[in-house]
């Protein structure tokens, strides 16, 4: 979902084009086009191609606003894609790939009156997101040196190992080497990422186990983040895309952890 940032819809290929570029720029920062689209007789597109490779996001995305009111029937694409190669995350650089097929589009709006871009239906698409695992190994490292240097200890020898435990499932193991003066200690970090049947995905088991005091007081800092987010699930189908439904998620692991999403609309 698009907010247009305008009362009306755009009326041309050219202004559709631009309005979805400024809504993206919106959130993204990015040199050269972000949005290419290709129409002989508008509001029909043959393509309409989104590349935000390289670009930066803010911090915190804005939650979706709500819809207000009906939708009516906007526009079609035949395909639509979109590439977010190396958009860094949290301090890794994820890839990101979708191609969708025979897509129609809803409008409708706000409850300020803004214009809002809907996705109603989709014929088949997919949606690939990757990382690589020595990225996300750097992140937790990076992230784990400076909360611990809050606490006068320093964080050595990170490393990640994760194995995938099924189709939708995957356990992750962080060892790293906490020091403090002249005392060194492991410290071991274990949890599991689950997606459910009905495609939630959910965080659970997250342990930490620590050799002696060293150990037992790093645990110890990383205890309230722990519990805070064993437990935790998100739904990945929260946003509002009409009539499409996912269909699948897999979930593959070696050198990058790789997500696929299969989507679409139901045959009637």
């Amino acid at each position: 979902m698009f907010a247009l940032g305008s009362k009306d819809f755009p009326q041309s290929a050219a202004d559709f084009e631009r309005a979805i570029d400024e809504s993206l720029r919106r959130h993204a920062r990015k040199e050269g086009r972000i949005v290419t689209v290709s129409s002989r007789v508008f509001p029909y597109f043959d393509d309409i191609a989104i590349n935000l490779d390289g670009a930066q996001f803010n911090s915190r995305l804005p939650t979706p606003s709500p819809i207000a009111g009906e939708t009516k029937h906007a526009c079609e694409a035949a395909i639509v894609t979109l590439s977010a190669r190396n958009v860094p995350v949290q301090g890794a650089p994820i890839s990101l790939r979708m191609e969708v097929r025979d897509v129609v589009f809803h409008k409708g709006q706000d409850e300020n009156g803004d214009a809002l871009l809907i996705v109603q239906k989709a014929r088949d698409g997919h949606i690939v997101v990757s990382v690589a695992q020595l990225d996300i190994e750097n992140a937790i490292a990076e992230t784990a040196r400076v909360e611990a240097a809050k606490n006068g200890v320093s964080i050595e020898n990170v490393r990640l190992a994760l194995r995938a435990r099924g189709a939708r499932s995957v356990a992750a193991n962080v060892r790293l080497q906490a020091r403090k003066f002249l005392f060194r200690a492991n410290v071991d970090i274990s949890g599991q990422l689950d997606i459910t049947d009905d495609f939630v995905a959910k965080v659970s088991q997250l342990k930490c186990r620590g050799d002696g005091a060293i150990g037992s007081f790093a645990c110890g800092l990383l205890e309230p983040h722990l519990k805070r987010l064993d437990g935790h699930s998100f739904p990945l189908m929260s946003l509002p895309l009409g009539e499409v439904q996912l269909h699948d998620v897999r979930i593959t692991v070696a050198d990058t952890v790789e997500i696929t999403a299969d989507f679409g609309t139901a045959e009637s």
